[in-house]
């Protein structure tokens, strides 16, 4: 996701004393993962406002944590984690049994696929069917346990190899696989029950 120079250089501005350089490289950090961070964000709390919260939580948990970050693991893997812990606590704090709505999802795309560029205006009905489906696929998978949700947000991030997905859960590849299995199989079963709820 990041080259190894990028990161080093963001790592030494996050840990150095340069306030401006800090928070430019704060800024460039967000630019390059905000938007896979909500996204994993969204697939672990399954709801928008929710993911928005974890992502801000996120990193402040970084610049508090930055200092303890070893150099010899990825950034970009030790961010994912830090992103994780936020949107279960975020998660936790608010589980309510509130039924996700289309309506959650006005600005928001379940993944970066979802709504490619036409050129020209979108058909209302279509946009709204994609909504839906995307409402429907959230409250499906708010109902797996935090693992396999977890899995899943991280699954869905393409450019993740299965390693680096071990490596920030810390577990061998042969679990991710089995949890990202278990994960589809319950999704699957979930879409087709169809029932409500999201906890």
């Amino acid at each position: 996701m990041i080259e190894p120079a990028v990161e080093a250089r963001l790592v030494a501005n996050l840990c150095g004393r340069d306030r401006r350089a800090r928070d430019r490289a704060l800024d460039e950090l967000f630019g390059l993962v905000g938007r896979p961070l909500f996204q994993l964000c969204l697939r672990v709390t399954c709801r928008p406002a929710d993911a928005e919260d974890a992502v801000q939580e996120t990193f402040v948990d970084v610049l508090r944590g930055i200092d303890g970050f070893r150099a010899d693991a990825r950034l970009t893997t030790w961010l994912f984690r830090v992103a994780i812990r936020a949107a279960l606590r975020v998660k936790s704090r608010g589980a309510r049994a509130e039924r996700v709505s289309a309506r959650a999802f006005d600005d928001v795309e379940l993944d970066e696929r979802a709504a490619p560029e036409t050129g020209g205006a979108r058909d209302p009905a279509a946009v709204a069917a994609e909504r839906e489906g995307a409402a429907r696929v959230l409250s499906a998978i708010a109902r797996l346990p935090a693992a396999q949700r977890t899995v899943l947000g991280l699954a869905a991030l393409e450019e993740l190899p299965r390693a680096q997905i071990a490596e920030i859960l810390g577990v061998p590849i042969g679990t991710v696989d089995s949890r990202l299995h278990a994960a589809r199989e319950n999704l699957r079963e979930e879409l087709a029950r169809g029932g409500a709820g999201t906890d």
